[in-house]
């Protein structure tokens, strides 16, 4: 069995269209949202489907509340507008129990016809298997005992997965599963394709020349 843990802010909507979905995972594993706030009623929601908490707003902080509360050895961290197979579940516990792996990340689908797209997701799924680098809406799972003996997520205003994700290739050997998660297109749709594209390129390239993490954040929010 595997927690999963996924952190929602104003996610009402998205809940209400993903419920058969949710009500499939969580008869297969341990299901915690986190919520950071909501003003709508996606605590409320998220409550039919799995436990529910409340914490301050900030992606780590809420996915480091929700690993404190799971009780499986293994943890996957799904944002809210991702998707996986039942199946995948059974890949994960089978990769990590016999392949002395500590973690990973899942192939990553966007679930949106289109050249653009599909360009997109291979071109960070190439850059996930040659760096080990995963971001968070790839999925990223880990055992639990190694999660807490990385301190768990960096109380980081962004860009917390690359920074959780390259001490735990430090840790023990990762792996990206060819299992898909299949996410959202609505930032890209949101904002247009080739300015996502650019922003994000543009934040990683801030972070590598070290500029500071509030700062970027500024930038990040355009994203959202």
């Amino acid at each position: 069995m595997l927690s999963i843990i996924t952190p929602i802010l104003n996610e009402e909507k998205l809940l209400l269209s993903q419920s058969s979905y949710y009500r499939g995972i969580t008869q297969r594993a341990e299901l915690i949202f986190i919520d950071g706030g909501s003003l709508d009623k996606s605590a409320e929601i998220a409550g039919r489907f799995g436990q529910i908490l409340h914490s301050q707003k900030g992606r780590a902080t809420q996915m480091n509340c929700g690993a404190r509360l799971a009780q499986e050895k293994l943890l996957l961290f799904l944002h809210a507008d991702t998707k996986i197979a039942l199946k995948t579940l059974d890949s994960i516990e089978t990769k990590v129990e016999q392949g002395s792996y500590i973690g990973g990340c899942l192939t990553q689908r966007i679930d949106k016809d289109g050249f653009a797209y599909r360009f997109i997701e291979s071109f960070g799924n190439a850059r996930a298997r040659s760096t080990k680098v995963f971001y968070g809406d790839q999925g990223i799972f880990i055992r639990k005992d190694a999660f807490w003996q990385m301190g768990g997520f960096p109380e980081a205003p962004v860009m917390e997965d690359i920074i959780f994700s390259k001490k735990m290739r430090k840790l023990g050997k990762t792996i990206v599963l060819p299992d898909k998660i299949w996410v959202s297109p609505r930032r890209w749709e949101k904002q247009g394709i080739l300015k996502t594209v650019f922003l994000y390129s543009l934040l990683n390239i801030l972070f590598r020349l070290k500029i500071p993490l509030n700062r970027i954040k500024k930038l990040y929010a355009e994203l959202r």
